[in-house]
């Protein structure tokens, strides 16, 4: 008779993909559950699998799949408890548990890109998210807090992203003061402003992180091609570079994204006839920016017939036409921290995205209010 194994159907079932792809992580996702739960689902069923045959026998015997710790046995006059020796954990083990936990670290590339509408560009600006700010409903007129600004930015995007046409490729302009703090002195880096912060700078800074990876993972979905660009802001002159690299290499893989790495202030995007300049928007003026983007970049001026500059920094939305250029400033998601509201700063809530067309220039126009 063949011996019974007694592991659970889930055990059996996470165990059985970890055979098959050969990581913890590829079978959660081959399962769609979660990476630690499958983890721990393999981990038990190895542990049943690796232990002496007599043990493994009397637990089928018994109907158990639990691996027991300690034993007592025990007669009319005696106790006795039995706990196996459990042996100290090498430095191989630890280095081989740490390969675990970073195994196929990276982003899967995806098998079958999404057919987006040729010719077209789908822009979606992110200014001054800050996240990290904190705000109270007493001195500002709402709460604001790390978690608030994440579940908010979420539900916003999801909603812009769906009333946005389909393109052949997407732009996440992010456009300064990503986070609200670029260290834990919970300072502005340069005027040295005493900032209200919600969190942990390394918190802050992985949410960061985890906001913007959402972001992509949001737009793979319906466009072919994705871009960020991160600009530096007056409050993350430092921070932004960390988001930027951590994306970059965790997106290295993908041809269906690009993570612009360069450290430049000013990022330019070319879309057939269009020019986009991406700045912060906290140092040149629009009309010496302008200025400059046609002397500096003069090969893209001239073959151009719609140029825009973007940039955040002032949290309300202006536009001005400024000799061939159009610049504007978009407006952000958070309410006003105290000192905003100290001094009398209102504007709309909202996010935006803007469609252009290679040869047409901008044919569409998209925004997300929050009630």
């Amino acid at each position: 008779m063949a011996l019974r194994t007694n592991m659970t159907p889930a055990q059996r079932q996470a165990y059985d993909a970890y055979l098959k792809v050969g990581t913890i992580r590829g079978a959660a996702r081959e399962l769609g559950q979660a990476y630690s739960s499958v983890q721990r689902k393999v981990t038990e069923a190895k542990r049943y699998l690796e232990q002496d045959p007599a043990i493994r026998s009397v637990m089928n015997d018994i109907g158990t799949h639990m691996i027991p710790s300690t034993v007592w046995l025990k007669s009319k006059d005696h106790s006795i408890m039995l706990r196996p020796e459990v042996g100290e954990k090498s430095i191989e083990d630890t280095i081989t548990a740490l390969k675990s936990g970073l195994e196929d670290i990276r982003a899967t590339p995806r098998s079958a890109p999404v057919a987006g509408t040729q010719n077209l560009a789908a822009i979606f600006p992110v200014a001054d998210l800050h996240i990290g700010m904190l705000a109270d409903e007493e001195e500002s007129g709402q709460n604001w807090d790390t978690k608030i600004a994440q579940s908010v930015f979420q539900n916003v995007f999801d909603r812009l992203v769906e009333v946005t046409p389909s393109a052949e490729c997407a732009v996440v302009a992010q456009l300064g003061d990503l986070t609200h703090i670029d260290d834990q002195r919970n300072v502005t880096p340069q005027s040295k402003h005493q900032l209200d912060a919600d969190s942990r700078y390394f918190r802050v800074l992985r949410i960061a992180v985890s906001l913007m990876k959402w972001a992509i993972e949001r737009l793979r979905e319906k466009y072919s091609k994705v871009i960020y660009r991160g600009c530096r802001g007056n409050h993350d002159m430092t921070a932004h570079y960390a988001v930027t690299l951590a994306l970059s290499e965790y997106y290295s893989d993908c041809d269906d994204v690009e993570i612009v790495s360069e450290a430049s202030e000013f990022y330019v995007f070319e879309h057939g006839v269009n020019m986009l300049l991406m700045h912060h928007g906290d140092r040149a003026k629009p009309d010496r920016l302008v200025q400059f983007a046609a002397a500096e970049w003069p090969e893209i001026w001239g073959r151009t017939r719609h140029r825009l500059a973007l940039s955040g920094h002032v949290h309300h939305e202006t536009r001005k036409e400024l000799g061939g250029m159009a610049f504007e400033s978009v407006g952000t998601i958070i309410p006003r921290d105290a000192y905003a509201a100290s001094s009398a700063y209102s504007a709309k809530s909202q996010l935006i995205s803007i469609v252009l067309d290679a040869e047409e220039g901008e044919i569409s126009r998209n925004k997300v209010n929050i009630q």
